[in-house]
């Protein structure tokens, strides 16, 4: 019999439900990081539109952008509202839960934590079960919403919540449909850097 590559915080439990309550009780038990100031990350696969995303709330272009991986390690961008972390994206979806990757403590340090999403919640509910399973708030990006076929925005707004729901996801805060690109399309966005600026 082949072991099953365990490529996600599901995965995890469904191989070794022991291993998954161990890892859970082990990061509930880490202090947060001290960060000064208000700080935001934003996390997602690769190709999620991160980089610009970032490029867009600091109002000039700080990261960089194109297809595939642009960002290879985690990236602070500091305001004077905020600092803003680029975290890299991967398509394994269980290099953003490794201890040797990102610190438990700096998942719990932040202030805010983004994860941006194209199609689906499927593409990051492993990070986003993680974060319920520590009881840490998360938001959704709804990134690149302009190359949905105007007349789908709906159908595909109603998909995501639904998705949500089903998921099972608990500590979901807000849910923006944006384009990082074309900012002016969709009204989130007015909506979500009003949130980032004075969210407590």
């Amino acid at each position: 019999m082949h072991a099953r590559k365990i490529d996600s915080f599901e995965a995890l439990i469904e191989q070794d439900k022991k291993a998954a309550k161990i890892l859970i009780e082990l990061a509930q038990n880490v202090e947060p990081v001290k960060i000064e100031g208000r700080n935001i990350a934003i996390f997602g696969l690769t190709s999620t539109g991160k980089s610009t995303l970032v490029n867009s709330l600091m109002g000039k272009k700080v990261a960089a952008t194109g297809r595939g991986e642009t960002t290879t390690e985690i990236q602070a961008y500091p305001r004077e509202q905020f600092t803003i972390w680029d975290v890299p994206g991967r398509n394994d979806e269980t290099f953003h839960m490794t201890m040797e990757y990102i610190s438990i403590s700096f998942f719990k340090g932040l202030t805010i934590r983004l994860i941006t999403i194209q199609c689906t919640v499927k593409e990051s509910s492993s990070t986003m079960k993680f974060l319920d399973e520590l009881g840490l708030d998360y938001d959704i990006i709804v990134n690149k919403f302009d190359t949905v076929d105007e007349d789908e925005r709906d159908i595909f707004r109603e998909q995501i919540h639904r998705e949500i729901r089903e998921l099972g996801l608990k500590n979901v805060n807000k849910v923006f449909f944006v384009s990082a690109k074309h900012q002016q399309m969709f009204p989130d966005w007015i909506t979500m850097v009003d949130y980032l600026t004075n969210a407590q």
